[in-house]
């Protein structure tokens, strides 16, 4: 029903927003769930970092927190995502930023759709479907820029 970015700490918006929309739309169709409502909160190191500890017990920086429900099909949720994280995984693999954003909202959607990443078997699963979703992504849009403009 929607989708709704929001942003702690920056003051600009997520260039691509409108792209996300669409993949989040399309991820929630090929997965057979319809959507509910979706919120993505883009965020810094330290407010994740309150976040992993209040409500998960982790003490440790990570980039994205899924916190979602479903009821019957239909999925909703928050999505968290630290982009210091987004930045640093970027540096680390050597990709594009705005692909590892990208790379990060669909972990997110998939988790609230019912993949998880715990076992290793479940994390294979998961970085596979980032994949497929990542090469539809490419071949729908193409990614003018690297900037994040947030």
């Amino acid at each position: 029903m929607k989708i709704v970015f929001n942003y702690k700490y920056f003051k600009r918006k997520f260039k691509h927003a409108e792209e996300a929309k669409r993949l989040i739309h399309y991820i929630v169709q090929q997965e057979k769930k319809k959507l509910g409502e979706i919120n993505v909160i883009f965020t810094s190191n330290e407010n994740i970092l309150e976040i992993n500890k209040a409500y998960l017990s982790h003490n440790y920086y990570t980039d994205v927190i899924t916190f979602g429900s479903n009821y019957k099909d239909y999925i909703s949720g928050d999505i968290y995502i630290s982009i210091d994280q987004v930045i640093n995984n970027s540096e680390r693999y050597k990709t594009q930023r705005v692909e590892e954003l990208f790379r990060v909202i669909i972990h997110g959607v998939l988790h609230l759709v019912g993949y998880d990443d715990i076992r290793t078997m479940d994390k294979s699963s998961m970085k596979e479907k980032e994949e497929v979703y990542l090469k539809t992504l490419s071949n729908k849009m193409k990614l003018d820029s690297d900037e994040l403009v947030l």
